[in-house]
């Protein structure tokens, strides 16, 4: 009896194997979370051969504030295609002299998911108009910018670009 007992023991042993193996597997599938990859401009407005300001936007929803206009980058999409399509829709602007400037991938950046932005540094030649996510789009002067209004992590973002704007190149990646 008790050899037939161990051997419905072992028999019930390995046949529950798989499920632990299986359950622990999906519990890793479960936590593989990736980041949302998204992007910015930092839009120059250049009219005249003079320097104007940068576009910033007025969030139309949550989370509100002001913020360097951006989004999501879609599945199959270049970054590089993304941002000239998220500058068309949110501020209808078309980029020249388009660069990338940096990538913010603190995972606290923005409260509602860990998103991976890539900033960049591009320049318009008109006034930008909201569309999209924009209740707002305006041109602000360099001192001007209402730091504490900014949404996200943009306040660092563009300490960094003035700082790279008056010389510190070490801010920009060199070659994208």
């Amino acid at each position: 009896m008790k050899k037939m007992m161990s051997r419905y023991f072992i028999f019930f042993a390995l046949a529950c194997m798989p499920l632990e193996v299986s359950a622990t597997e999906q519990a890793v599938k479960e936590a593989h979370k990736p980041p949302i990859l998204t992007t910015t401009a930092i839009i120059e407005i250049h009219e005249g051969g003079q320097f104007k300001g940068i576009v910033l936007i007025e969030r139309g929803k949550a989370p509100w504030g002001k913020a360097i206009p951006g989004g999501k980058v879609e599945y199959g999409e270049t970054v590089e295609n993304a941002v000239r399509r998220e500058m068309k829709e949110e501020v209808n602007l078309d980029l020249n002299d388009l660069k990338q400037f940096h990538v913010y991938s603190d995972p606290t950046r923005d409260f509602r998911h860990h998103s991976v932005e890539v900033a960049h540094v591009a320049k318009a030649y008109q006034g930008p108009i909201a569309g999209d996510d924009a209740a707002k789009a305006f041109i602000v002067k360099l001192e001007d910018i209402p730091w504490n209004e900014l949404a996200f992590d943009h306040a660092q973002v563009l300490k960094d670009y003035i700082e790279w704007r008056n010389g510190n190149r070490a801010l920009a990646m060199p070659k994208p």
